[in-house]
């Protein structure tokens, strides 16, 4: 299980929220089940795709052209300017003709140019229009990038990455811009005149980065020291601000991209990567720009003496987090030197920091992610859980601390800047998640909804009990979005009443504008303005990012299961829906559905939602299936078109799988069931049941 500070900045944590449920709820199951391989294009470039029908559909919002370069807008009066972005499709070939049929379904394009000539027919391509069709000429081509054969995986997870509409080649102006940039110069940087604050030239303290063995942009470092009875900490971030300046290319690059996206096999930065894998990387042994936040903490994890300023670092060692997870555990000989050194330093005072923020309230969830393997080729092999270790928080916690005292530093400051708000849940889910704690004997105080100490002391107790990560699972479904906004609130989940995103300016554009602030501050320039709609967009941009990760996830899971169709496995249940129970095997790291439709197949039975108490309730036998209960399935069918992995149930488990005896209850003696149902806080009688009934067969 994975250990998730909720809105936690370090790069290993995925998506906290489960693969997107629309598709099983929205959509009617069809018994043809497609098997296309590429969903609707996203909602945001303008497009119109014309159907096999002759009917055309929006598949894609307009998209405003970048500053300084000409509209994409065709000027002739045709229909649409289709495919103006690079697209997906199948290489094809009859004579002398070669075109491209593209994914979505559309009308072929041709390719005159020769890019084609070196490709086999019938590959995957990724290809770009050269020419819009009017109404008097054809479109046309040209192939962009080869993705592969038709009949791999790998191809197929290609095409769904290169589907999305997301950024993923840098114009030529923002390359050359980046490539202008030399290396640091450590003198010239700290003479600089323009600035009232110097640059603190902190070579000597020793510094480490810390970051999975694949990682390449270094954002964070590091440095740790005992004083008086807690610790002084140094928490250096890179000064991506000094590269990317306000209405430069690489700006408004940066700001349509909003963030980095980290896909399965694959990674659309930010910035380019002369910036994000080079200058602005903290490599070990060479000096590089930094913000740096320094604070002292005492025994308590109570923050002082805090300072922000510019500095000049040279990292001595690039750590790994199996490196610090052996020297947690007690392998002296993990990392050799003084690193070791700062690094016991930085393990202590992370423990302390957790221990003062988990008092006050902060959430405590241990929820495990899904994380794609890839093989040699680039398709996915397996789906697992992820399961961060003792290491990955150690970093958490330096950067939650270091988040909280940049936020307190603006507000000192009077300083515009861009905040991290979480609000607290609204009361109706707030209400739910007691109702439901209260069939296994849990409280939540609903004095105060909006202390998060309330909460944390739920998630405590709910631990012990068998239904923990389900009820997690259910909790963090229950949690308001959080987003950015200029305007300071309070981070419930953090249980923070000041927090900015500070040290990832690499990939999220918040951090950048957060760092900007401090630097038009010591430049002595005005503030910065327009942050109620940069903030709207930060925001967007990252929800465009997570529902990216979530659906190529969820893809990649999808061509996973289809190896194993037909397979019975142990599985639990994830989520009650008027649609069916939502599973997870225990061996498949991926949620699919077992339709209500099918529960009741041989009996005829109907099946009530009990929302509250999250079961599916049989009206006339009061066979119950509850969230968290173990069961025994048939994964029998997989759409990978719609995202759709369906089971079939099988049994339920023995007791000693957690089968609760409710299972076989019944409603004969309706009285008795619903006075057990009140000790329980199940809700009974029938202005309780949700009114959603389905009948599992047609009489």
């Amino acid at each position: 299980m994975a250990r998730v500070a909720v809105d936690s900045p370090p790069r290993h944590r995925s998506s906290l929220y489960p693969t997107t449920r629309l598709s099983y709820i929205n959509q009617t199951h069809s018994s043809s089940h497609r098997d296309s391989t590429i969903p609707k294009r996203s909602s945001r470039r303008g497009r119109m795709v014309r159907r096999p029908s002759g009917k055309r559909s929006r598949a894609q919002a307009d998209r405003s052209p970048r500053p300084g370069r000409k509209s994409r807008e065709s000027k002739s009066p045709a229909p649409a300017a289709e495919y103006i972005d690079p697209c997906v499709g199948w290489l094809r070939r009859s004579g002398s003709a070669i075109w491209v049929d593209p994914e979505p379904r559309g009308k072929a394009i041709f390719i005159h140019d020769g890019s084609a000539d070196t490709f086999d027919t019938g590959i995957a391509v990724r290809f770009r229009v050269t020419r819009p069709r009017t109404d008097i000429q054809a479109s046309a081509a040209s192939i962009v990038e080869c993705l592969g054969p038709a009949d791999s995986d790998a191809t197929r997870l290609k095409m769904v990455v290169a589907g999305l509409g997301l950024p993923d080649e840098f114009p030529a102006d923002t390359l050359t811009e980046a490539d202008a940039f030399g290396d640091v110069e450590p003198e010239a940087e700290l003479a600089d005149s323009e600035i009232t604050l110097k640059r603190r030239d902190l070579r000597a303290q020793i510094h480490v980065t810390i970051d999975g063995e694949d990682a390449r942009d270094f954002d964070d470092a590091v440095s740790a020291q005992p004083e008086g009875e807690g610790y002084r900490i140094w928490v250096s971030i890179a000064d991506v601000a000094s590269y990317v300046q306000a209405g430069t290319t690489l700006d408004r690059e940066a700001r349509l991209r909003g963030t980095s996206v980290y896909l399965p096999g694959k990674v659309l930065p930010m910035l380019p990567e002369k910036l994000s894998n080079g200058l602005c990387s903290l490599q070990p042994g060479v000096p590089r720009r930094t913000i740096t936040c320094e604070m002292v903490i005492d025994r308590h994890g109570a923050r002082s003496d805090i300072r922000v300023y510019p500095s000049l670092i040279r990292s001595a060692a690039r750590l790994t987090y199996v490196q610090v997870q052996r020297l947690i555990d007690g392998d002296e000989g993990a990392v050799p030197g003084q690193p070791a050194s700062v690094g016991r330093h930085a393990i202590d005072a992370s423990r302390v920091l957790r221990r003062r923020r988990f008092g006050l309230g902060s959430l405590d969830l241990e929820i495990a992610e899904a994380a794609v393997v890839i093989d040699a080729s680039g398709g996915p092999l397996d789906v697992v859980a992820r399961a961060p270790i003792e290491a990955h928080h150690v970093i958490e916690d330096l950067m939650i601390a270091a988040n909280e005292s940049v936020a307190e530093h603006l507000l000192e400051r009077d300083l515009a800047g861009v905040y991290r708000v979480h609000p607290p849940p609204a009361q109706e889910k707030w209400t739910r998640l007691q109702n439901w704690g209260k069939r296994f004997g849990l409280s939540l105080r609903m004095t105060d909804c909006s202390n998060p100490g309330n909460m944390a002391d739920f998630v405590e107790h709910l631990k012990l009990t068998p239904q923990a990560e389900a009820g997690q699972m259910l909790l963090l479904r229950s949690l308001a979005q959080a987003y950015y906004s200029p305007q300071v609130a309070m981070h419930f989940g953090l249980a923070s009443q000041a927090y900015a995103h500070f040290t990832s300016p690499i990939r999220r554009y918040p951090d950048l504008l957060v760092h900007r602030a401090l630097w038009n501050h010591w430049r002595g320039k005005a503030s910065l303005r327009g942050l109620d709609d940069l903030a709207k967009h930060c925001s967007e941009t990252e929800r465009r990012a997570l529902q990216a990760e979530r659906d190529v996830t969820q893809f990649a899971a999808c061509l996973v299961a289809r190896r194993h169709q037909g397979e019975e496995m142990s599985a639990r249940i994830t989520g009650v829906h008027a649609a069916g129970l939502f599973v997870r095997p225990d061996d498949l790291f991926a949620e699919g559905l077992i339709p209500i439709t099918s529960l009741g197949e041989r009996t005829g039975e109907y099946f009530e939602v009990w929302d509250e108490a999250q079961m599916l309730v049989g009206r006339s036998s009061g066979v119950r299936y509850s969230l968290g209960e173990a069961l025994k399935v048939r994964l029998v069918r997989v759409d990978i078109g719609m995202r759709r992995i369906d089971f079939e149930l099988v049994r339920a488990a023995a007791p000693d799988g957690g089968t609760s005896r409710a299972a076989r209850a019944t409603s004969r003696d309706a009285g008795k069931r619903n006075r057990s149902d009140r000790r329980s806080g199940e809700p009974s009688g029938r202005r309780a049941r949700k009114s959603v009934r389905r009948r599992s067969r047609k009489p």
